[in-house]
């Protein structure tokens, strides 16, 4: 299976899970890089600060191979916490049957 048949099955078993994780690994991406530039170039006008989120942006562009193997390794991990979360909030019916409806006058 090729990468990108591979990021297209998980986008198919899991694809809000899969779409999260990868916008929130690109913004971070983006958002670490910026910083990292700032402080190293120090921008004095707005368009020094669109510079550095510009290359911000092409540096995590150049990550994006990474980012897609990152994807495909945490999303049916991220998947499983979900739905162990999700499982820990929904009552049993055992555990619904056992709340008293209120007294109706």
């Amino acid at each position: 299976m090729t990468l990108k048949e591979r990021l297209a099955k998980q986008f198919a078993d899991y694809p809000r899970i899969a779409i999260i994780t990868y916008l929130v690994m690109s913004l971070a991406t983006i958002v670490g890089f910026s910083i990292a530039i700032g402080l190293g170039v120090g921008p004095t006008s707005a368009s020094g600060t669109l510079g550095v989120i510009g290359a911000g942006w092409l540096a995590a562009k150049a990550t994006m191979p990474l980012r897609i193997l990152a994807t495909l390794a945490l999303t049916p991990l991220i998947a499983a916490l979900v739905k162990r979360i999700s499982r820990r909030r929904v009552p049993s019916e055992d555990e619904a049957s056992d709340v008293e409806a209120p007294d109706q006058a």
